[in-house]
């Protein structure tokens, strides 16, 4: 399933024992995309029926490659869009590394992290993603991704699962909340003030 170069970082899955999905990282080259790395979604058979296709089905992977158009008109960062295939059965969604960047959770347990920096920056993500009446579907703290620079900018990975749906805004922040990392009580309040700064910025 996977190449001598590629290395399985997620291992093959599937959909309420339907098709497969599994992700490779695979030196860009092989994509002509430079150097570095490219994350590379694969799926077979793994299907959704979202309503804007009248119910028809559709592989998972482009609801995903929909969801990261739509984040980049509405500024949300994410990552960068290499390609797309899909061949009727079978998906690939080819998108840049992230680099120097870690996930939410692992960037506040660092000893020298500018916790309010970082909490800042992913309140401001959700918030801009949300403002648009956009939902994840599965915001976990992993799927923030928080840069090692000085701007901590944070991005957004894993859109599998989102959608154009505002009564979604509500389950997301729960989800996120039930697992995210320990926060004080003042870094939750400065959480919620950015939040709703960001949904409230036009």
């Amino acid at each position: 399933m996977t190449e001598p170069d590629c290395e399985l970082v997620k291992p093959p899955q599937s959909r309420r024992g339907r098709g497969l999905s599994w992700v490779t990282v695979e030196p860009a080259a092989d994509w002509q995309a430079g150097s570095g790395r490219v994350f590379v979604k694969h799926q077979q058979g793994y299907w959704c029926r979202p309503v804007w296709r009248l119910f028809r089905r559709i592989p998972l992977l482009l609801r995903e490659l929909r969801g990261l158009h739509a984040c980049q008109r509405m500024g949300v960062a994410v990552p960068q869009i290499l390609d797309y295939q899909d061949d009727g059965c079978c998906a690939r969604l080819i998108l840049a590394e992230v680099t120097h960047s870690q996930p939410l959770d692992e960037a506040l347990a660092r000893n020298d992290a500018d916790r309010a920096a970082i909490i800042s920056r992913a309140a401001q993500l959700i918030g801009r993603l949300h403002r648009a009446g956009w939902s994840h579907g599965a915001l976990y703290p992993q799927h923030i991704l928080i840069g090692r620079d000085e701007d901590r900018t944070a991005t957004l990975i894993d859109l599998e699962k989102a959608r154009r749906n505002p009564f979604k805004r509500g389950a997301d922040l729960a989800r996120f909340w039930r697992h995210a990392p320990a926060l004080t009580e003042a870094e939750k309040t400065q959480f919620a003030s950015h939040y709703r700064l960001a949904r409230k910025h036009r």
